[in-house]
């Protein structure tokens, strides 16, 4: 076989299978849909070691889980975390993991650091509180936490009740059972 032709088939149908494992981020797609509210430039580079999930639905239409409408809320209220995810899976970037994003609020870790958005993560999963997330949305979790885990030392995985409680009872009904057997 020719070297161009070799090549072209690496091109058509990808790289050939070495039978090693394939590092989690490149099992991960996500959609960029960087947000200009929300969230600022870290002073320097940031200590990621929590990852924090939330859920949030849109309450200004009939569709609670337009995430368009969901952004919309965001944006009039100055907040964002760092990845949304829809209903069907999919997986958006709303602000860099370099860059701090506003979406712990009045929180504490339980190692009792209380500024929790400069070291944290935040995800939503577009979720109404009488609804529980879908099949697909626990899927695209596991598989970003799986990435971000091999990215950075992450101390703790939390729901924003975990950090807010009294304050933030999210994510609602989330299985957490289900979700540790999920990132094994």
């Amino acid at each position: 076989m020719s070297f161009t032709l070799f090549i072209g088939l690496i091109l058509l149908f990808g790289q050939p299978q070495s039978g090693a494992p394939q590092h989690p981020c490149g099992q991960v797609k996500v959609v960029g849909r960087l947000v200009h509210w929300g969230h600022r430039k870290a002073d320097h580079p940031r200590k990621i070691e929590a990852i924090i999930i939330h859920s949030s639905y849109n309450a200004l239409t009939a569709d609670s889980f337009s995430v368009a409408g969901v952004l919309k809320e965001y944006k009039g209220i100055d907040v964002s975390p760092h990845y949304i995810i829809d209903r069907d899976g999919t997986i958006y970037r709303l602000v860099r993991d370099r860059d701090v994003a506003y979406h712990a609020g009045k929180s504490r870790l339980p190692d009792g650091a209380k500024d929790v958005n400069p070291v944290s993560i935040g995800i939503e999963l577009v979720n109404t509180i009488h609804d529980s997330p879908t099949d697909a949305q626990y899927l695209s979790l596991a598989k970003l936490i799986r990435c971000l885990k091999s990215k950075y030392s992450i101390r703790y995985l939390l729901g924003h009740s975990d950090i807010a409680p009294g304050r933030k009872t999210d994510p609602w009904n989330f299985d957490w059972k289900r979700f540790d057997l999920m990132l094994k």
